[in-house]
């Protein structure tokens, strides 16, 4: 009980393995009666323990001792939240809330994910992503979520260190099958990872060339409409983005604008705001 252990106190801080361990915890805290928020909490932390190097002694009441301590620290991973019911009550319900652009599991067996922050996402991948998202949302079907996931995953390309092969909207079914084997408790963490991505891209600043860049301004909502939500990726019209983009012909045509990164496309839209903005500035200034 000696060693030395690095433990977590924020996303970034956790190794794939702990990542998928705490998805398979989360599955049995919400399937399983009699598990409580606590024990998985100590679980947890225990396995975390181990995995990084500490072997418990004999006696294990110290052990145990600092797994309860650890498990009262992790209020940055768990919130509860009020869940009402079909017969009208309301339950507290504890939620894992993932909050970080870094993909904490960037393999997944031979398949590859994307790269933290989306930097190696393209504009045709997220296009399609985000549609089974939303699908996922409104539905809950767990063949959108493996649709999410078959996209964003895939085998490495033919040169493997360029990362992923190029996406393909016509392979989707390809790609599903080929995430198929994925536990449906992973595939949740994939979704909460791309769920956080498209918060962040709305609101986040991005370090693109050494320098800060938030996309905000690109997708704030005029005062008059009043049912737009911030936030809402459903209502962004990426469809509308891609002819629009690809209609100025900076990337080329649609296509080639869908195999363009997603953060160069919004580099794009955000010049094109700021210079419609300077422009009505200078008109409101001269009038």
């Amino acid at each position: 009980m000696e060693k030395n252990i690095e433990f977590p106190d924020y996303w970034e801080e956790l190794q794939p393995s702990e990542w998928l361990h705490l998805l398979k915890n989360r599955e049995l805290l919400m399937t399983k009666p009699g598990i409580s928020l606590l024990d998985v909490k100590r679980e947890w932390c225990a396995f975390v323990l181990k995995n990084r190097g500490l072997v418990p002694p004999r006696d294990k009441t110290g052990f145990y001792l600092l797994v309860d301590k650890l498990a009262q620290t992790l209020g940055w991973m768990w919130q509860t939240v009020e869940k009402n019911r079909d017969d009208g009550t309301t339950i507290m319900e504890a939620a894992l809330t993932y909050e970080s652009t870094v993909n904490l599991l960037p393999e997944w067996g031979r398949l590859r994910g994307p790269v933290s922050h989306g930097a190696d996402l393209t504009f045709g991948e997220f296009r399609h992503a985000v549609e089974a998202m939303n699908r996922y949302d409104g539905s809950h079907d767990p063949a959108d979520l493996q649709a999410l996931c078959g996209i964003l995953y895939r085998q490495s390309g033919k040169q493997p260190w360029l990362g992923r092969e190029p996406f393909d909207e016509k392979k989707i079914a390809y790609y599903m099958k080929q995430i198929s084997a994925m536990p449906l408790s992973v595939m949740w963490g994939v979704y909460a990872w791309f769920s956080y991505f498209c918060q962040y891209l709305i609101s986040g600043p991005f370090l693109i060339g050494g320098l800060e860049v938030c996309f905000a301004p690109v997708f704030a909502r005029s005062k008059r409409d009043k049912d737009a939500q911030p936030g809402d990726m459903q209502s962004l019209g990426m469809n509308s983005i891609l002819f629009s983009v690809a209609e100025s012909g900076v990337f080329g045509n649609a296509k080639e604008t869908d195999r363009t990164t997603l953060l160069s496309v919004m580099m794009k839209l955000l010049d094109d705001k700021q210079r419609a903005d300077e422009i009505t500035h200078h008109l409101k200034h001269n009038s």
